[in-house]
């Protein structure tokens, strides 16, 4: 059972390794993957590479071709809007059924999302986009597993995946407004501290959709 649990351990690790890099901008949309380039890179063998692919495949992170071949999706304009409307609704939804809770399991699924929007601020000030990026994921993730409904968050997990190559491979980190971000965050969360559900849920909407915004600026 324990090189069961390793192994799976690693997949996961090489798992969030490969999304870094992209966030990272070590690949471009519509990129060939190979995996051994993986394999060297993250200094593995091929089979937990191989499981790992499969996961950000499954995910919408990475598109495995029937010829077995790996590369990073290129989205059009539709595809976009779609995956940031789905994200919206989800996020939304989310964010309504959290405000609803009691006050107790309400001020304890706030403290996770603060808790993650000072780490936004925190990245911020040290200049670390990396890690501001993936404490942002985990800030909204935290948003909707607020709903406590694990098929809400199944289904989210395939949107952030895509979400990711959207959001973080349209345009470059060093050109991303991270002041904006952080911004909007301390607002979100002022709404939802003042249980201003209307306000909490436009902010967080508005939020969502300046990526359909910014890639049409890059258009």
């Amino acid at each position: 059972m324990r090189v069961v649990k390793v192994k799976s351990n690693l997949d996961e690790i090489l798992y969030h390794k490969i999304i870094e890099s992209l966030i990272r901008g070590e690949y471009s949309v519509g990129q060939k993957i190979l995996l051994n380039d993986l394999c060297e890179k993250f200094e593995v063998s091929r089979t937990p590479v191989v499981q790992a692919v499969k996961m950000l495949n499954k995910d919408g992170v990475l598109t495995i071709m029937t010829n077995g071949k790996v590369y990073v999706p290129e989205y059009e304009y539709d595809m976009v809007k779609q995956v940031c409307e789905t994200r919206t609704l989800i996020e939304t939804y989310a964010l309504e059924k959290m405000m609803q809770e009691e006050e107790e399991v309400f001020q304890q699924k706030l403290d996770v999302i603060k808790r993650y929007s000072d780490k936004c601020e925190e990245y911020y000030r040290q200049e670390k986009s990396v890690e501001l990026a993936l404490a942002d994921l985990e800030l909204h993730k935290a948003i909707v597993e607020g709903a406590n409904n694990e098929i809400l968050n199944d289904v989210y997990v395939g949107i952030q995946g895509r979400f990711i190559v959207v959001n973080y491979l349209i345009r470059p980190l060093k050109n991303r407004n991270y002041e904006g971000t952080v911004q909007d965050h301390f607002e979100i969360l002022k709404f939802i501290e003042d249980r201003d559900t209307k306000k909490a849920v436009d902010k967080l909407r508005n939020h969502i959709q300046g990526t359909i915004k910014r890639f049409c600026e890059d258009e």
